[in-house]
C-alpha cells in the first residue's frame, strides 16, 4: 500500500488503467449477458470486447501519462476523454469500413440476424469507457489520497 506521501509512479498508473479496463470488461460483459439473456456467450462477448477495448484503451495512453492524479478538474477531464474515445474510434472505424464499399444500413443498424451494428457499437463503446473513467479514478483516489493545502499567510 503507498503512503500518502509517496507519489503513484507511471509504470503504476498504466497497471492501474490496463487493470480498470479489465475489470470496466468484465462488468460490461456480465450486464450485457444478463439484460440480453446471453449467458451461453460470455466468453464471445467477453473477447470481442476485449479485442475491441485493448487498442482504444492503448490509445488513451497518453492521457494516462500526463495526469498524475484526478485532483481538480483533472478528475473530470480523465472521465470525459475516457468516455469519448471509444465512440469516436468505433465512429472512425464504421465511416472506414463505409468507404470501402460496405452497405451503410449493415454497417451502421447491423447484419440483421445479430444486430449490433455501429450505432450500438458506439453506445457500448461509451459504456465501457465511462465504466473504466470511472474504476481508474477511484483506484488513483484511494491510492494517491489529496493532501492538505498548507495555508501560508504573510
Amino acid at each position: 500500500m503507498l503512503q500518502s506521501t509517496e507519489s503513484i509512479n507511471l509504470a503504476q498508473r498504466i497497471a492501474l488503467w490496463f487493470g480498470s479496463v479489465l475489470v470496466s470488461v468484465v462488468t460490461f460483459t456480465l450486464l450485457f449477458c444478463v439484460i440480453f439473456n446471453a449467458r451461453v456467450a460470455v466468453l464471445l462477448v467477453f473477447r470481442l470486447t476485449m479485442l475491441l477495448a485493448l487498442p482504444v484503451a492503448c490509445l488513451y495512453l497518453p492521457f494516462v501519462v500526463m495526469f498524475r492524479n484526478a485532483e481538480e478538474r483533472r478528475g473530470r477531464i480523465i472521465l470525459l476523454t475516457a468516455t469519448l474515445i471509444g465512440p469516436v474510434s468505433v465512429t472512425l472505424w464504421c465511416l472506414f469500413v463505409q468507404l470501402r464499399g460496405a452497405n451503410p444500413e449493415t454497417v451502421w443498424r447491423g447484419d440483421p440476424l445479430i444486430g449490433i451494428g455501429g450505432i450500438a457499437g458506439v453506445i457500448f463503446a461509451c459504456l465501457v469507457g465511462c465504466l473504466t473513467a470511472c474504476c481508474y479514478i477511484a483506484a488513483l483516489k484511494l491510492l494517491h489520497p489529496r493532501t492538505a493545502k498548507t495555508n501560508v499567510h504573510t
